[in-house]
Formats: C-alpha cells, sequence, structure tokens
C-alpha cells in the first residue's frame, strides 16, 4: 500500500522540519532568514494570489518529504502564470508518490489564482531564489500549460 501524503500551507508545527528539507538540498539561506520567511506566511490573516505561499507535503508519521514556493507572476509570453522558484523532495523509498501529490496541489493552487502556466524552476542552491527584491528567474525549468 502506497503512502498517503498531506499537501497544505505550511504550519507552524512544520517551519523546523521544512528547514531541514531545504538545508538538506543545499539552498543557501539560513534558519533565521527562513524562520522569517515562513513567519510572514503565518502571519498573513487572508490568502492572496500576489505573495509567496509555502506548500509542504508531509507523510503520515510526520516527516516533511516535499516542498514548494509558490507565487503568482506574469509574463508577456504566458500571461499569468505560477511560479515556483523551490520545488523539492527528498524520500528514499517514494519519490513519484510525493511528486505526484505535490504537483497536484501545486495545480489546484495555479487554477485558484487563475494563472495560464506553472513553472517550475531548475534547482539552483547557489542562491536563494525567493524574496521581495529578487528579480523573476528566466525560465530554466519547465513550463506546464493549463488552459
Amino acid at each position: 500500500m502506497a503512502p498517503a501524503y498531506v499537501v497544505g500551507p505550511i504550519d507552524a508545527s512544520q517551519v523546523e522540519r521544512a528547514y531541514c528539507l531545504v538545508a538538506a538540498v543545499g539552498y543557501d539561506i539560513d534558519v533565521v532568514a527562513w524562520r522569517q520567511l515562513c513567519a510572514r506566511t503565518l502571519l498573513r490573516n487572508y490568502p492572496s494570489p500576489y505573495v509567496e505561499d509555502i506548500a509542504v507535503a508531509e507523510d503520515p508519521r510526520g516527516y516533511v518529504r516535499g516542498i514548494a514556493i509558490l507565487r503568482a507572476r506574469h509574463s508577456g509570453r504566458y500571461g499569468r502564470y505560477l511560479s515556483v522558484p523551490v520545488f523539492a523532495i527528498v524520500t528514499a523509498a517514494d519519490a513519484r508518490g510525493v511528486c505526484e501529490t505535490l504537483l497536484r496541489y501545486i495545480r489546484t493552487a495555479a487554477r485558484e489564482k487563475h494563472c495560464n502556466a506553472i513553472h517550475i524552476a531548475s534547482l539552483r542552491t547557489d542562491r536563494w531564489p525567493v524574496g521581495p527584491e529578487e528579480l523573476e528567474m528566466a525560465f530554466d525549468g519547465i513550463v506546464i500549460p493549463l488552459r
């Protein structure tokens, strides 16, 4: 029987465990900056289509197996699209299951934010690709059309 993963917005109990995954992948972000990013997400009183969301995939035992950071963007080529600058999965047993569950969540989020496509960036651990000062990355990953 395949494990069932729960994917949803990060909650306060997952911040430290999610950081372990981000650090294991090799992103250049320290724990203080990670906590600040999560705090901004957790302190919002209502969802917004224009700010970053952090999605976490958790296995039945409570281990964080996947993480994605989502933000709506606009480009001349794709119109409104969902940018996913961080998409990481860490598991020894069921990478496909975690990936499929996390992608299903991302597709739903993109439709709810009225996006035409999803851009999942290539893994680039040499810089942390999230923040208000960060310019939009080149389309160096994959683009998944939704319509």
